[in-house]
């Protein structure tokens, strides 16, 4: 069994589209666990709504490939279709780690590759992960990677029932 964890984001309609997706991921991953919901600005493209993010834990065998198709299905049940890169979406479902593994195939790269830049991933993964977990290429310690950042502190709001 494999430790893996999964990013989650939205900003349209975010408390409704990360509920929708939440009980979609429940639907398929029954013990899946998921960090508190946080606030943040859009990371690339500043002119759009805040974002909600959350991270989400499952323990599972299959493969890598089978989980980011299956997040992939979830992403088109709820209508995922941003305008341009970057752009508002309803939902975002990035597998983040798998184990300690390290993948990199023409469709899947794990760990996601800026992970490590991105506050609204960092803080709600070491809720479910601890301080202990360290990045699988980088070899450094949450904790680290967050005293590293420069952007802004992030904002709590809510928990995923």
């Amino acid at each position: 069994m494999s430790s893996v964890f999964i990013g989650l984001g939205s900003n349209i309609d975010p408390e409704n589209n990360l509920m929708a997706a939440a009980k979609e991921l429940r639907d398929v991953w029954p013990d899946i666990r998921f960090s508190a919901v946080y606030r943040s600005p859009a990371a690339e493209i500043a002119d759009q709504p805040d974002f909600l993010n959350a991270v989400a834990r499952i323990e599972t065998d299959e493969t890598p490939e089978k989980i980011s198709g299956r997040l992939q299905t979830i992403e088109k049940i709820l209508k995922k279709n941003p305008p341009y890169r970057f752009g508002p979406r309803t939902i975002d479902l990035d597998l983040l780690l798998y184990g300690e593994d390290t993948i990199k195939t023409q469709g899947l790269t794990v760990p996601h590759p800026r992970m490590h830049q991105r506050r609204f991933v960092l803080e709600p993964l070491l809720e479910l992960a601890g301080p202990t977990l360290r990045h699988p290429v980088l070899g450094q310690s949450l904790v680290d990677l967050l005293s590293g950042l420069k952007d802004p502190p992030i904002e709590k709001v809510g928990i995923l029932e």
